[in-house]
């Protein structure tokens, strides 16, 4: 069986109103799990990563979303309560459903104690708790340990030295799974866009300890 297909309009607030039916290609969550959404490049920036998006499952969009910066995640949503195709309506951004419940997970501070957490985070967005809150350096600051590939072992470690919410430093273990595993790989983003592109290993330059 094929994608459903989804109607939209389109149009300029004067004039006739364009409309379109696509296949969906996206499921989106918090809606019907199942296809529901058709990508777009609906802001202009060349990038195919916004969806006109039908979260009810009626076979009409209903909302549009917008990825303005780039990371992967709609930001800002939009309606179309005139039915003219404006898309002029600011509206919630309540895409996501309730994230699944993850499983605990050992985890070791800087100092290689053994410790466990119940994921109560999502921190790669992909609808499953994997995160959790700890001191893992034993200084002021917040660090979080992800399990990411749900083994029940924590795999990354971020840390935000000076508590505004964005970490400043990311690290991986040289020896995943081990039990003396140690933070000793840096995740480096070189050109500032927000991608990690390089690694650091402990010892080496440009090493920061966590």
């Amino acid at each position: 069986m094929g994608s459903p297909a989804i109607s939209y309009v389109f149009g300029t607030g004067q004039g006739p109103v364009h409309r379109h039916v696509s296949p969906a290609d996206a499921d989106l969550p918090g809606g019907v799990g199942a296809p529901d959404a058709v990508t777009l490049d609906f802001d202009g920036d060349g990038r195919v990563d916004d969806a006109l998006w039908d979260s009810d499952g009626d076979g009409a969009a209903d909302r549009s979303l917008l990825d303005l910066d780039d990371d992967g995640r709609p930001d800002h949503a939009y309606t179309d309560p005139a039915g003219r195709g404006l898309w002029d309506a600011r509206a919630p951004l309540d895409v996501a459903a309730a994230p699944a419940a993850g499983v605990a997970m050992e985890w070791t501070d800087v100092r290689g104690r053994a410790a466990r957490a119940d994921p109560a985070l999502d921190t790669d967005g992909d609808g499953v708790l994997d995160g959790a809150a700890v001191d893992a350096d034993h200084e002021p600051g917040t660090e979080v340990v992800s399990d990411l590939d749900g083994d029940g072992r924590a795999d990354q470690l971020l840390v935000d030295a000076d508590d505004d919410g964005r970490a400043e430093l990311a690290y991986l273990s040289g020896a995943p799974g081990s039990a003396s595993a140690r933070w000793d790989v840096l995740l480096v983003d070189t050109d500032g866009d927000g991608a990690v592109d390089a690694t650091v290993a402990e010892g080496a330059a440009g090493w920061v300890p966590p």
